[in-house]
C-alpha cells in the first residue's frame, strides 16, 4: 500500500496535521523521508511489552536513521514529573537536539508523556504520535493534548502540543487485552454520546462482533469514533468551546482516578462510571430521560464496563472535583448528556445536585456491577 491509499483524516488546526488509519508500523519510515528530510536523530518512547511487541517492526523503516529507545513501566505512575526529568536526562545522554524527532508508541500514557517531554525539551521538537491501544487510537493521539499527573490531581501539568502526524496501525489492536479494549470502548461510547447517535446504536447493533474483534467492524468503530475526535479537534483546538464536551464522563472519572492514586481503577473504568454520573446528573436537570440513561448504562454493562464503584465517600470525590481544569471562579464546570448524540457545558450544577450523581454510582455492598 502507499501513502496516497492509507485512509487519511486531516485535523484542521492552527497547524494541520493527518491521522492515518491502517497504516502499516514498518512503513513510517517512508512517511518520514517524505515529509522530514532534516531527520537524523529519532528517540523512540514506549513501554516494555509494547516494545517487545512491535519495535522491531516500526525499525524495519528506520533504519536509515540514528534510534534511541527509551523505555518506562506501565501505569499511570509513569506520566510524572520524576519520569519526564529521567526521559530528558537521556536524551540529552544520547545526543538528543532540537532536530530529534519524537515517536510515542503505545497507549495514552505513553503519549501524554512523549508528547509532553516533545513540547518542553529545548522548547518543543517534533512528535509523531503511534498509537497502539483502542482508547489511543481512537482519543487521546489525536487533539494534540500532552500532560503529566500531580498529586493534586490528573493532567494538572500539560499543554496543546500538536504532532506532525498520526499513525494508527490496527495490527496492534489484534494483542491488546480484553481490559486495554474496555478502556478504549469507553471513549468511544463517549464520542457516541456527546455527537453521533448512529455510532451509539452501531455500538448497541454490533455486540456481538466487536467482542469477538471482528475486523471490519473494529476498523470502522475506529474510524467512525476518530472522525468525531477529528471533527471538534478541528472547530476548537484549544478548548475554548465545543472541544470541552470531550470531557464527558471525565471530571467524575479523573476524580475517583486521582483518590484511588491511580490504583484499581483503569482510566476507561473512571470514564465509564464517569459517563453514567453524569447522565444520572443530566436527568435530574431535565436534559436526558430515564430511558435513555438506562441505554447508555446496558451499553457500558455490555461491554463489560462498570457501572458503579465501591466504597467511595462521596464527598471526597466532590472535593476531587473542585481541581478540574474546566472549573471556572469557583463553579464547577460540567460536561452532560443532551440527550443521545449531544452534549451541552452546565456551569449551574449545585454539589447536592452532584453529590446525589455521585450517590447512584457509589456502592457500599460486597457485590459491584459491571
Amino acid at each position: 500500500m502507499s501513502l496516497a491509499e492509507w485512509q487519511k483524516i486531516e485535523v484542521r488546526a492552527d497547524r494541520s496535521y493527518p491521522v492515518f488509519l491502517g497504516a502499516p508500523l514498518q512503513e513510517l519510515g517512508e512517511y518520514l523521508h517524505s515529509q522530514m528530510d532534516d531527520v537524523e536523530h529519532i528517540l523512540i518512547i514506549t513501554h516494555h511489552s509494547v516494545a517487545d511487541l512491535y519495535f522491531d517492526r516500526l525499525m524495519e523503516g528506520l533504519q536509515d536513521y540514528r534510534v534511541n529507545l527509551f523505555k518506562i513501566p506501565a501505569g499511570e505512575e509513569g506520566k510524572s514529573l520524576e519520569r519526564l526529568s529521567q526521559l530528558t536526562t537521556s536524551a540529552l545522554r544520547y545526543g538528543a537536539d532540537r532536530k530529534t524527532l519524537v515517536i510515542a508508541l503505545g497507549g495514552g500514557v505513553i503519549g501524554d508523556l512523549a508528547g509532553f517531554f516533545a513540547s518542553v525539551f529545548m522548547r518543543g521538537i517534533r512528535l509523531i504520535q503511534v498509537p497502539t491501544t483502542l482508547l489511543a487510537q481512537v482519543d487521546s493521539s489525536i487533539g494534540g493534548k500532552v500532560a503529566v499527573n500531580h498529586p493534586a490531581g490528573k493532567n494538572i501539568l500539560g499543554s496543546f502540543y500538536p504532532p506532525q502526524a498520526v499513525w494508527t496501525d490496527f495490527t496492534t489492536l489484534e494483542s491488546l487485552p480484553w481490559g486495554e479494549v474496555e478502556n478504549g470502548l469507553a471513549e468511544s461510547i463517549k464520542h457516541a454520546i456527546i455527537a453521533d447517535s448512529d455510532l451509539f446504536e452501531f455500538f448497541e447493533k454490533q455486540e456481538q462482533s466487536i467482542k469477538q474483534r471482528d475486523p471490519s467492524v473494529w476498523r470502522e468503530m475506529v474510524a467512525r469514533s476518530s472522525a468525531v475526535k477529528v471533527r471538534i479537534v478541528s472547530q476548537d483546538e484549544r478548548e475554548q468551546g465545543v472541544r470541552a464536551l470531550l470531557n464527558l464522563g471525565h471530571s467524575f472519572g479523573h476524580a475517583l482516578e486521582t483518590e484511588m492514586n491511580y490504583r484499581g481503577v483503569t482510566h476507561g473504568q473512571g470514564v465509564s462510571i464517569g459517563l453514567l454520573a453524569a447522565a444520572y446528573l443530566a436527568n435530574a436537570k431535565g436534559f436526558i430521560t430515564l430511558d435513555e440513561v438506562d441505554r447508555v448504562k446496558h451499553l457500558l454493562i455490555t461491554f463489560g464496563l462498570p457501572t458503579v464503584i465501591k466504597g467511595q465517600d462521596s464527598q471526597a470525590l466532590l472535593q476531587g472535583m473542585k481541581t478540574d481544569k474546566k472549573n471556572q471562579g469557583g463553579r464547577k464546570i460540567l460536561i452532560l448528556p443532551k440527550g443521545i448524540g449531544q452534549a451541552v457545558v452546565s456551569k449551574e450544577c449545585t454539589d447536592p445536585e452532584i453529590l446525589a450523581a455521585w450517590d447512584q454510582v457509589i456502592s457500599s455492598d460486597d457485590e459491584v456491577e459491571s
